[in-house]
């Protein structure tokens, strides 16, 4: 297949910067304009295109039996497929690239890449184009644009070659899934919908605050809440940060968590409102999307191996990936005309994939006979048999088989608990963990097992450790891909092991290794059905994690190719015998499973 570099420079002020709007708003907005392309062509000759010339040149190139080279190809890919109509073989992104290969703790900007491998800094002049449109440039600004862009495509040339070392083949093409699902999107938006979720956050918070008698300003500020805290006779505690000393009221303070269930109800309502204001994510998303559906289809922005594990993040200021099921926000999603969504996705994946890392037979029995888990390990959490009528101690019983498998202790059961309305004594969250631990020995002996490699990987040492490898301080999945853990080190003055993320320092022990290793594996059980989906002719237009969605023609034979897509998810791989996989979901027109 022949292989572009392209780069595209465009018009861009201080009013109009991708450092203030989305990028799809950004390239769809009627602003927006194009100054010229730099390309690299398959016998490695450079030059660049400038305005006028676009359109022909797109037309003279057979763009479907090509692949397109760019560092953020989202970006550069919309514009082609927006403006441009231009749909390659194949996308393939340096960036996303760069993720995997040196791992999402580091800056993997082009600038950053080109110091990384030695390389000459970017030149593109912006101070000289800041603000100017292409009639406004003079030749000389032009050629100084487009010499300055040939070094980038240059550049993006060399990192790619680099990059291509080591990258996983089979992992290219879920690259161009990922970003085929933003820059060809399909998905259509119910405008009216996602504005009335908005309007309804809004009218809501208001109600509350209203109710409350405080301001919205009372509740974000930290030196405000503290007062209003004070008021009720609450002595705030206080922690110690990077930034200095401050008050322990964030959502993930054991302080704040302890107020949610204060015994003075005003108290509480204060903590949780305080959470739920600074929490703007649906009404933000909702504004978003609803923006973008005016605009157009729905492009779906997700960051490959944008998570340490390899999984997909969230990007470009909405998050496709967490959209709560049953909410407003799925259901202002739909197919386009004449086609539905075959939503399927793999059911516990991360407990089957556990139990099957573990050896836990007892699990991946009742996984593998279609039995209920939760039944069978709720009867004996209560020692009487419970079935689905028990309602809630089923739940409790699935809440700790879902959750307690990385290791979980009675407190952040009892406060997950709490958020979900059920609250337990002390004694009796501590007696249901230890339960867990007794019924899933196996699991519980995987975590010290973890805990062992953990002092393996900081080593260096080269091993097989079930279906992974370990060397170089990697830990390698089927797939070919790897969980870096170069930043990985023990404090011994902590006595506990930590890594170094774009974040800060993430505590490790066998527990958070067990959690990273059934996620990693769990994503390339996904990403491989994905491939075998893609390879019946299915077009992948969204994923949450075990979730997939794709297109189906609304005909006949619908229902035959979501069997189809289904078996594809419960087929179990070759490197992992004996893991019992299932799948559920099914068709509908809109995101609405």
């Amino acid at each position: 297949m022949k292989i572009w570099v392209i780069d595209f420079e465009t018009f861009f002020a201080d009013d109009f910067t991708l450092r203030k709007m989305t990028t799809e708003a950004f390239i769809r907005d009627p602003r927006f304009e194009a100054h010229l392309l730099g390309v690299r062509d398959p016998q490695g000759k450079l030059f660049y295109v400038t305005q006028p010339d676009l359109p022909a040149f797109f037309v003279s190139v057979d763009w479907s039996q090509a692949a397109i080279v760019a560092h953020h190809v989202q970006f550069d890919g919309l514009i082609l497929a927006h403006h441009y109509g231009v749909r390659p073989a194949l996308w393939l992104d340096t960036l996303s690239m760069a993720r995997q290969v040196l791992g999402n703790h580091v800056s993997v900007a082009l600038g950053s890449l080109t110091r990384h491998y030695g390389l000459q800094d970017k030149t593109v002049p912006y101070d000289l184009f800041k603000g100017r449109r292409f009639c406004n440039l003079t030749p000389e600004i032009i050629h100084l644009l487009g010499e300055g862009c040939l070094v980038d495509v240059e550049l993006t040339w060399r990192i790619f070659q680099e990059l291509m070392k080591s990258f996983p083949r089979e992992e290219l093409r879920i690259v161009d899934m990922t970003v085929r699902m933003f820059t060809e999107p399909t998905l259509v938006g119910d405008t009216a919908l996602l504005q009335r979720v908005q309007h309804d956050e809004w009218s809501r918070k208001a109600d509350l605050l209203n109710e409350l008698q405080v301001t919205k300003t009372m509740l974000q500020s930290a030196d405000q809440f503290t007062v209003l805290l004070e008021r009720e006779g609450v002595e705030v505690e206080w922690k110690e940060t990077a930034k200095g000393r401050t008050q322990a009221i964030a959502k993930t303070d054991d302080f704040m968590k302890g107020l949610l269930d204060h015994e003075n109800q005003r108290v509480a309502d204060l903590a949780a409102a305080r959470l739920d204001v600074r929490s703007t994510i649906d009404e933000t998303r909702a504004g978003r999307l609803a923006g973008m559906a005016a605009r157009g289809p729905l492009c779906v922005y997700l960051q490959y191996s944008g998570a340490h594990t390899t999984r997909w993040s969230g990007g470009d200021k909405v998050n496709f990936q967490n959209l709560g099921r049953g909410s407003d926000l799925r259901k202002a999603i739909s197919a386009p005309e004449g086609w539905l969504l075959a939503v399927s996705d793999l059911s516990q994946i991360e407990c089957r994939t556990l139990a099957w890392l573990a050896g836990q037979q007892n699990v991946l029995d009742a996984f593998a006979q279609g039995r209920d888990l939760y039944c069978e390990f709720g009867s004996q959490l209560y020692q009487r048999e419970i079935t689905k009528a028990d309602k809630v101690e089923r739940f409790i019983s699935k809440t700790v088989v879902l959750g307690a498998g990385y290791g979980i202790g009675r407190r952040k059961f009892q406060a997950y608990l709490r958020a979900k309305g059920t609250v337990l004594a002390d004694d009796e969250c501590e007696r249901i963990i230890r339960a867990y631990r007794a019924y899933h020995n196996h699991i519980v002996a995987y975590w010290g097992k973890c805990d062992w490699l953990l002092q393996q990987i900081i080593q260096g040492s080269e091993l097989d450790f079930g279906p992974f490898k370990v060397r170089d301080r990697r830990v390698y999945l089927p797939n070919g891909g790897w969980i870096n853990y170069e930043t990985l080190f023990w404090d011994a003055q902590e006595r506990s092991y930590f890594r170094k993320g774009r974040n800060g320092l993430s505590r490790y022990w066998g527990g958070v290794l067990t959690e990273n290793l059934t996620q990693a594996l769990a994503r390339v059980v996904m990403s491989q059905a994905m491939l075998r989906v893609q390879a019946l002719g299915h077009r992948l237009v969204m994923t949450t994690h075990d979730e997939g969605v794709w297109l189906v023609k609304d005909d006949e034979n619908a229902e035959a190719a979501y069997e189809a897509i289904e078996a594809e998810l419960k087929r179990t791989p070759s490197w992992a015998p004996g893991l019992p996989l299932d799948a559920d979901g099914g068709l509908s027109k809109i995101y609405n499973k």
